[in-house]
């Protein structure tokens, strides 16, 4: 992570020393590769300050080149011939659309209910919220309205990116997966305008949704010294999960995914009007979860997934993912690579139930018990 920080700070000194020269093109290069290096710490920072701190920076270095960008496009515009078809407004918002398709996943997802362990409950409230309305737009009419924003919280690693694709699939809707990373390091200033085109796409193949994981970077509070290329996105995406753009015939349903729904801004939390809790895996969950991620693999007769259920309690599905994978490896670290690879003949023995008690020794919950508490009292306050 020191490594991305260092580069990013390399690359905005030598953009800086280009700027001062008169180079504007390569300095351009390297305002975009410093904030794109940004993005990539901020991935992975899980401290909300510093992540703020670090992307407000990234967006300084993107309006200076935009800044640049605009000086040079001034020099050219005499060289746009009198009676040319399409104007540079026209140019440049086909440029947009080209590139939020680099910037945008669309896709029919093939996830299905049966795939996501357990949340029943939130598997009701989404068939509610957005599948019923998809599906059966002819219920809701007059004062009956679907609903336009949904937000899934709860600790890292429950299943609420899959939860999603399982919506988009049973409700036979486009899947728009983005993150706040396209928004602001995929092309310069520009976001607002990006947002806008995403929402206008979503509306050309509705039914559809659009996923934002980890809204909390996109979506923080707003406050005195925020830039104002951010202060401008959180403008637009608040019309637009609101509907202002949205044609009633076009369903278009936001969903957000967070893990600390508590660093979202006041007007955006209201502009998710159901806000459903994704709760840790429960004893039946994860027995679930232990059958679906040893799928594929003949286990030894003494492995007894009721009983890994009940010795995980207070694990994510991630951490049980984790420790699956452990177990499974383990038959083969006990055989010497050098013989694996020269003998095909040579086979590793079936996983058992050592393995997997094992697994559970080294590897712990992901999530503490004080994080839970904040959870359920966030629910408590503004869950639906």
């Amino acid at each position: 992570m020191s490594l991305l920080l260092e580069q990013a700070s390399q690359a905005a000194k030598q953009a800086a020393t280009l700027d001062r020269e008169g180079k504007h093109t390569e300095a351009i290069n390297y305002y975009i590769r410093a904030a794109e290096l940004l993005q990539q710490y901020i991935k992975f920072c899980r401290n909300p300050h510093e992540r703020k701190m670090f992307y407000d920076r990234a967006l300084e270095y993107i309006a200076r080149a935009k800044q640049l960008q605009e000086q040079i496009g001034k020099s050219k515009k005499s060289s746009v011939a009198a009676g040319k078809k399409g104007t540079a407004a026209d140019e440049e918002d086909d440029e947009i659309s080209k590139k939020i398709s680099d910037a945008i996943v669309a896709e029919k997802p093939n996830v299905e209910w049966e795939d996501v362990a357990n949340l029943e409950e939130a598997k009701a409230a989404l068939r509610e919220a957005v599948i019923l309305p998809m599906r059966r737009p002819d219920l809701f009419k007059g004062a009956r309205k679907p609903w336009r924003g949904i937000l899934l919280f709860g600790p890292p690693g429950c299943g609420k990116t899959y939860l999603a694709k399982a919506v988009a699939t049973a409700a036979d809707a486009t899947f728009f997966s983005i993150s706040a990373a396209d928004l602001i390091s995929k092309w310069m200033g520009e976001s607002e305008k990006l947002v806008k085109e995403l929402y206008r796409q979503a509306e050309k193949y509705a039914p559809s949704i659009i996923f934002f994981d980890e809204v909390d970077a996109l979506t923080g509070a707003r406050g005195e010294g925020e830039h104002e290329a951010m202060r401008r996105v959180k403008t637009q995406l608040l019309q637009a999960i609101q509907g202002v753009t949205s044609d009633e015939e076009k369903p278009v349903v936001t969903l957000g995914a967070t893990n600390t729904p508590w660093d979202i801004d006041a007007a955006m939390r209201r502009r998710f009007e159901r806000r459903i809790y994704i709760t840790l895996p429960d004893t039946k969950a994860r027995k679930l979860i232990f059958e679906i991620h040893t799928r594929g693999v003949k286990l030894s007769s003494d492995v007894d997934f009721d009983e890994l259920a009940r010795y995980t309690a207070g694990y994510s599905a991630a951490d049980i993912s984790l420790i699956c994978r452990d177990a499974l490896m383990n038959p083969i670290r006990e055989l010497d690579p050098e013989e694996l690879l020269n003998n095909p003949d040579l086979k590793p023995r079936d996983p058992a139930r050592k393995d997997f008690l094992a697994a559970i020794q080294r590897i712990k919950p992901s999530v503490a018990p004080e994080e839970l508490r904040r959870y359920e009292e966030w629910k408590a306050k503004f869950g639906s």
